[in-house]
């Protein structure tokens, strides 16, 4: 090579610097383009996981959850109707021509809201979601009735492997001690060689399990009409959106009654326990607790116009995953592989 061929050493190693910085900005431009493009799936697990959080918290803190809410939708209700009203210049009370449905969209919104908590009471949270995700099951199906849509065979299969998860995720063999107590109860009963300790004990263990069993099942029972009322929320929306009926009306409506609620029952409560209001866990708690929901609705509304709905549902039901993380951490509690079977469907 002669000389004025070679090629300084310096000016190499600056253009295989300006290659390299080239090409991982490149790298990093590609990476923040896909994860825009995909922000929809972010916002809803996100969302997921600021919703299960604040819902486990109810668990932890010393006052009734009823209570809690109060402070919640009344923070919500001035916020979507704020923003409604003195933003947007809507018509916070209007049912733009649809009575029908605005009506059973602010009665099972709330419904909704409140038979979830209702059944919290009873049941652990990951059991609670995985009952509550079966209303995309029921919305399908209320779909076909109302808006004449075609059922198709995905729709039935959908249906019969609901109810199979169901059956699996609800702790059957609860429902197998149940009856094998009740069972062993008339046999006892009929033993007249049983001494008189024994039977008071057994007696008592059948009582136990009897009390744990109707709580875990009425728990399930109000989880199963959340989800009903979830799915027919969703069909009254639907008819809403298609009127241009503006989400922000929609929410502040189902939040002002849902608050009506929660204060007639909190009133009413207190005629047969009469314990004081949590006025510290309502004003700093319910606060937070509303905060977040609204952090939540916004990152649900933003997933919503990102993303398909059917992959946001399936996003969704990671909160029973979420449930089931919470449960361990703070109080060791596992669920069995056949719970884990009926979730998956």
């Amino acid at each position: 090579m002669t000389e004025e061929q070679q090629v300084p050493l310096h000016s190499i190693s600056a253009d295989v610097v300006k290659t390299s910085e080239k090409s991982s900005l490149s790298f990093i431009e590609i990476l923040w383009h896909r994860l825009r493009e995909h922000s929809g799936i972010w916002y809803m697990l996100a969302a997921n996981i600021i919703f299960s959080c604040c819902t486990f918290a109810l668990k932890l803190i010393p006052a009734d959850m009823f209570d809690i809410m109060i402070t919640r939708f009344l923070l919500q209700s001035i916020v979507f109707g704020s923003y409604a009203a003195f933003y947007k210049h809507y018509k916070v009370f209007t049912t733009n021509g649809q009575p029908i449905a605005c009506t059973l969209n602010i009665l099972m919104s709330s419904g909704t809201n409140l038979t979830y908590l209702a059944a919290f009471y009873f049941l652990p949270l990951s059991d609670l979601n995985a009952i509550k995700y079966t209303y995309i099951v029921w919305a399908a199906i209320l779909s076909v009735i109302f808006f004449k849509e075609h059922f198709k065979v995905v729709n039935a299969i959908a249906l019969i492997l609901t109810i199979v998860g169901l059956i699996l995720a609800t702790k059957p063999q609860s429902l197998i001690k149940l009856l094998s107590s009740l069972f062993d109860q008339s046999t006892l009963s009929t033993n007249i060689t049983l001494s008189m300790n024994r039977t008071i004990s057994t007696t008592t263990i059948i009582s136990s399990t009897e009390i744990s069993s109707s709580y875990y099942y009425l728990g399930i029972l109000f989880a199963f009409i959340s989800s009903l009322t979830k799915a027919t929320q969703m069909v009254a929306r639907k008819q809403l959106v298609k009127k241009k009926q503006p989400y922000s009306v929609m929410n502040f409506q189902f939040t002002a009654f849902a608050l009506v609620v929660a204060l007639i029952y909190s009133i009413v409560r207190r005629f047969w326990q009469t314990d004081p209001y949590p006025w510290k866990w309502m004003f700093t708690v319910g606060i937070v607790l509303g905060c977040c929901y609204l952090i939540t609705n916004t990152f649900y509304a933003k997933a919503l116009k990102r993303e398909n709905v059917q992959l946001l549902s399936m996003l969704g039901t990671l909160d029973i995953v979420y449930g089931c993380l919470l449960q361990y951490i703070f109080f060791r509690l596992t669920r069995s592989w056949m719970f884990y079977i009926g979730a998956s469907f």
